[in-house]
């Protein structure tokens, strides 16, 4: 069993908290929370049962110990962070995304492969139930045909956290990271229009056109609008699939007629932690690796330069 630790025990930190008091005993036999609110830190490591840190120097300079980190702190500090817990021996999950740049990210990447340590990132949706009966099912059973494009529609409110990066790298880079994960395709050329109507410092609306290799893709993402829709529409030349992450149901759309298949559904976040402490203690790769991450990220920087300059970019991957 290993001993994790969290960094960064605000909104969506908490929930890692949780999920590892789940996977206590089985995976973990210890759970560490650091954050800089020591009364927010002192009251998620009560419920939860875990050690306080309220600084990240000191949790690693007191758990010699310690097995994984996962860092669930502001973009901005995802760098600072994951190289601290590498040079000290942890394996590491990092939020989505993975850093504020490609190049931070780049040497993250380094450190970790130097180190000979596993680097996860935090694509949830890469275990959501929905996910995998595409990946299993639709793909596998040629559902689709050929794929012809693919929409995509991400809207809620402004999210109560601090801004470090727009909606392209925090909320469009999902389904960035999906189409790569199903379709094992990389995107070529990009095209989009991004702009700010509620912040002064980042984008946050965008409309994206992406070529990949063999269909294109057309995303939409904002912080604006007032109702939460979570949706990824695949089109085909024999089908139609729709996913709704807000209400957990998949659609088939063929020409006999309309198919909604039962799925259970398993807690994504639960299924992605626990492959991240069984990719360590099994020694292989987690479901999202850092060169995923990477390409992601590579993706991103491509759609902000495009809405900056007024042209399609050709997304330039660096691995």
């Amino acid at each position: 069993m290993l001993k994790v630790a969290v960094f960064g025990v605000g909104g969506w930190g908490i929930n890692h908290v949780r999920v590892l008091r789940n996977l206590y005993g089985n995976l973990v036999r210890d759970i560490i929370v650091v954050d800089v609110n020591i009364e927010r830190g002192k009251f998620v490591s009560k419920i939860y049962g875990a050690k306080f840190y309220s600084s990240i120097e000191k949790a690693l300079a007191n758990e010699k110990d310690l097995d994984a980190v996962i860092i669930s702190t502001p973009t901005h500090l995802h760098y600072e962070h994951a190289m601290a817990a590498l040079n000290n021996g942890a394996h590491v999950l990092i939020e989505k995304p993975m850093t504020d740049t490609l190049d931070k990210a780049l040497k993250v990447y380094d450190e970790a492969k130097s180190l000979g340590l596993i680097l996860a990132v935090g694509f949830i949706m890469r275990h959501h139930p929905l996910i995998d009966y595409v990946i299993n099912n639709i793909i596998p059973n040629n559902v689709l045909g050929k794929v012809i494009t693919v929409n995509s529609k991400r809207t809620s409110l402004w999210p109560n956290r601090p801004w470090d990066v727009g909606v392209v790298k925090d909320l469009a880079i999902h389904d960035i990271d999906l189409l790569h994960y199903i379709f094992k395709e990389k995107a070529q050329q990009v095209y989009a229009n991004v702009g700010s109507l509620r912040h002064s410092y980042y984008e946050d609306y965008a409309t994206m056109l992406i070529n990949y290799e063999t269909y294109s893709a057309i995303f939409e993402a904002n912080w604006i609008t007032p109702y939460k829709i979570r949706y990824l529409s695949l089109t085909g030349e024999k089908a139609v699939v729709n996913l709704d992450f807000v209400e957990d149901e998949l659609t088939i759309f063929k020409e006999d007629g309309i198919l909604k298949p039962k799925i259970i559904m398993r807690e994504p976040l639960l299924l992605e932690d626990k492959d991240f402490l069984e990719a360590i203690i099994s020694k292989r790769e987690p479901k999202a690796t850092g060169i995923d991450g990477i390409r992601a990220l590579a993706v991103c920087e491509a759609i902000i330069k495009s809405a900056k300059n007024g042209r399609i970019v050709e997304v330039n991957y660096p691995m």
